[in-house]
């Protein structure tokens, strides 16, 4: 009995840990920017960039103006991105949180706009997954930012 009511409270901890998961509030902002160039030119530099930062292009439609690249390990910071909190403390602060960061580009004509692909998993049980929380990201446009500054500095 005494082992049942153990395991009561020992569920009940790690249940009441994970029911105090906030979902994030930031709004992803969109990142366009014009660049003095045509779409072709565009591509081929986006791409070059893309695997210089160590990101596998999964999928380039140069018709479309689209690139696609697979999630890749990153460490990603609260200043970079909003995964929620719980009981105030932002899941990104904590160590036992990873993530994987994946870029989606357009182009059209001379502007692309890029959209950071975030995903991240806080575990705090290390290989026990029922402690384990997928958590959903929003990028705060620091991410784009950057990738779209390392394009643009191609074109100065």
């Amino acid at each position: 009995m005494k082992r049942f009511s153990l395991m009561m409270v020992v569920c009940g901890l790690i249940s009441g840990c994970a029911m105090t998961y906030q979902n994030p509030v930031a709004i992803a902002p969109k990142i366009s920017r014009q660049l003095p160039s045509n779409k072709t030119d565009i591509l081929r530099v986006a791409k070059q960039v893309l695997v210089a930062e160590g990101f596998q292009i999964t999928n380039s439609d140069d018709t479309a103006g689209v690139i696609s690249t697979s999630p890749r390990n990153f460490r990603i910071t609260p200043q970079q991105a909003d995964c929620g909190t719980t009981m105030g403390l932002d899941y990104l602060a904590d160590n036992r949180t990873s993530s994987k960061l994946g870029y989606g580009i357009l182009v059209s004509g001379n502007t692309i706009t890029i959209k950071a692909n975030i995903e991240s998993e806080y575990k705090p049980g290390g290989t026990n997954a029922v402690q384990n929380i997928t958590l959903t990201c929003v990028s705060r446009g620091v991410l784009e930012e950057a990738i779209t500054e390392k394009i643009m500095n191609n074109f100065r």
